[in-house]
């Protein structure tokens, strides 16, 4: 099995690439367009693909359904170009798992390459799981029975893993998802959530911006204020995190839907992605809106410094009927002293 298959039809831009992989200490190959790709993979494996979109004989995007079509468990790497959303949006539907924007930055390839190869793993072990759980039928009872808890073990492992997609890319310490989650647990407990929907809402608030997958890295890794056209293209990652979390048939994913794809409107109607106001929000959306604005507040950040628990607590009082609910806002107040000794400990303060 090789790691890394690149397909990319230019010969000097293929050239480049693999000498980067190799020199990253990878065993690549290599093919110049889909049909030679597709003939490699029938006798060879790939744990990752880097394919490029626009190439002759067989494009990256009918090789890349036609790889799926045909149960091969490589992780798909789309390489588009810049602001090409339409061939983001038909990779998506041809089962592509990521998108890399040329120019390729080096210094991102490596990270996403890994998290590619961890994410085939749990893919790889989770289809195997359920196979043999299948032929289980008439094994003894407590047998059963740890193979259940097994695959929900590995499932809340692989969401938490998704969680940690995004944040891979611009947040060193990956415990912003993590706190999140709880915030929005905490404040759906202040407000009188039952348990399950508080349990639904830690495991789902974490994949908030999972649609930042999407976005490039020259925008999210830009260390200055994004322009006019990067924060249009910023904002879009609520409407790509919809479109990765769409269709499941389960709670927690579905209410990662409606969150990912709401945290940024505003109870005053000012947000995005659709300009909803005040309780047209999804209750969840409005939830995670102060979660994590709190928690970005409290949380110090390449191009800022954390803010005193005095300066937070001023700024949610500020945005009380502006960005946030006014009922969450009342909510955090009247724990407040709770909140910001929480966060103080966890700075070792």
């Amino acid at each position: 099995m090789i790691e890394v298959l690149l397909v990319e039809d230019d010969p000097f831009t293929r050239e480049m690439m693999m000498t980067t992989l190799r020199s990253m200490g990878y065993h690549a190959a290599m093919a110049s367009n889909g049909q030679q790709a597709i003939e490699f993979l029938q006798n060879e494996k790939a744990e990752v693909i880097l394919m490029d979109v626009d190439m002759p004989v067989m494009n990256g995007i009918e090789a890349t359904r036609q790889i799926k079509k045909e149960g091969i468990d490589s992780i798909v790497i789309m390489l588009t170009a810049f602001g090409d959303e339409k061939a983001m949006e038909e990779a998506a539907e041809a089962g592509a798992d990521d998108y890399l924007t040329k120019p390729v930055e080096m210094r991102a390839l490596k990270a996403r390459i890994e998290l590619a190869k961890k994410a085939r793993t749990f893919h790889v072990a989770r289809s195997k799981l359920l196979i043999e759980n299948k032929m289980l039928i008439g094994v003894k009872e407590e047998e059963i029975n740890a193979c259940i808890e097994e695959n929900y073990s590995l499932s809340a492992e692989l969401l938490y893993r998704l969680s940690l997609a995004a944040e891979f890319r611009d947040d060193d310490t990956y415990e912003h998802t993590r706190r999140v989650g709880r915030n929005a647990a905490m404040i759906a407990q202040y407000i009188g959530k039952d348990a399950e929907y508080i349990y639904l809402l830690t495991q789902a608030a974490p994949l908030h911006d999972i649609g930042k997958i999407g976005i490039s890295d020259t925008i999210l890794l830009k260390p200055g204020s994004l322009d006019n056209d990067e924060f249009e293209t910023m904002k879009t990652h609520t409407i790509i995190g919809k479109k990765i979390l769409n269709g499941s048939q389960t709670k927690i994913l579905q209410l990662a839907e409606s969150i990912a794809y709401s945290h940024h409107e505003r109870w005053d109607g000012s947000g995005y992605p659709q300009g909803l106001q005040g309780e047209s929000i999804p209750l969840e959306g409005r939830i995670v809106c102060i979660a994590d604005s709190m928690d970005a507040m409290f949380s110090k950040r390449p191009y800022k410094g954390k803010m005193p628990p005095k300066k937070v607590k001023e700024e949610l009082q500020k945005n009380r009927g502006l960005q946030f609910d006014p009922t969450m806002v009342d909510a955090v107040l009247e724990h407040w002293e709770e909140i910001a000794d929480m966060y103080h400990a966890e700075a070792g303060g």
